[in-house]
């Protein structure tokens, strides 16, 4: 059997209306139309529903029986249509976005009131999670965009440059400096000028880590055996509390801002890497993602001088 809900609701109209021109007229089909829509709908249920003369239309026994079904019927499929639309525009409504936690603490705040005066109707939700979690994230669908340090391509994923970044020593103001949101802009020193500082870092399997431990190398201080922390903002408190000098992509520099760090880019050689907005591959990006990616970059510009 397949009885369909326009069938139902052309029956209860017939029904209601106890004319097949009414019906019709209501329905926007011709009467032709609706009649060979009941003749199917009788087969499809062995029974005559409607006694027709030139007259008049009315129901059968068996037409009876049907309406009660019928309208419970129609009104259930069309609860469940409402919800369905609902849960899809609110699903249109919303971008979630994953970015690591540096980034959602020191960069989406402002990035995000951007977006929301550009796009009040979309409700943009930020999620601080690490790289791998925003990969999986985004393969699978939970995420529209990630952001982060992505050096490596992955499969199912499509990585667009957000922006670059020079690597900057960061080291801990001492007493009589100024505080940090008077600081003057960033300085900038060599690598060499690492090779006696007390130095802490990122764990050594994180890119960003690896990265710099290339360069360390040069000056004869990579892969040694110093303090490392997962959590860049845990690392910027040990600097404060001058226990030792990182070196960090200058991605960094809102969140500096909160602590009395100073940052100075590193030179001979400048070393640079490229910060990602990856997607799903395939899977069409929401326009209004355009204007977060904006934001963020504006946001980044803004501290780039600071």
């Amino acid at each position: 059997m397949n009885v369909t809900q326009r069938q139902m609701q052309a029956f209860l109209d017939i029904a209601r209306l106890s004319s097949f021109t009414r019906a019709a007229e209501r329905l926007h089909i011709t009467q032709s139309g609706l009649s060979a829509m009941m003749r199917d709908l009788e087969e499809q249920l062995k029974c005559r529903l409607f006694d027709r003369t030139t007259r008049s239309v009315s129901l059968t026994a068996e037409g009876l029986q049907l309406v009660p079904v019928a309208s419970r019927i129609v009104a259930e499929l069309a609860s469940v249509s409402d919800a369905i639309s609902q849960i899809t525009s609110t699903a249109q409504r919303t971008l979630t976005v994953g970015a690591t936690p540096i980034i959602a603490d020191g960069v989406m705040p402002s990035a995000a009131a951007a977006f929301r005066r550009a796009h009040p109707q979309i409700n943009l939700r930020i999620r601080d999670l690490s790289r791998q979690a925003i990969q999986e994230g985004v393969a699978n669908g939970a995420l529209d965009a990630g952001y982060g340090a992505f050096f490596k391509e992955s499969s199912g994923i499509a990585r667009t440059p957000l922006a670059e970044f020079a690597m900057c020593a960061v080291s801990p103001l001492d007493s009589k400096e100024k505080a940090p949101r008077a600081r003057p802009g960033p300085g900038q020193t060599d690598w060499s000028a690492l090779r006696d500082q007390p130095l802490i870092g990122l764990p050594p399997d994180n890119p960003v880590q690896e990265l710099i431990e290339e360069q360390l190398r040069r000056i004869g201080r990579g892969d040694e055996d110093r303090p490392v922390y997962e959590n860049f903002q845990t690392l910027l408190a040990m600097v404060e509390a001058g226990l030792g000098v990182a070196v960090l992509p200058s991605f960094i520099a809102p969140a500096c801002r909160r602590y009395r760090v100073r940052i100075a880019l590193l030179s001979a050689p400048a070393v640079s890497l490229n910060f990602y907005e990856i997607t799903r591959k395939g899977r069409p990006p929401p326009e209004a993602l355009s204007t977060l990616a904006d934001s963020m970059r504006a946001e980044f510009d803004a501290h780039a001088g600071q």
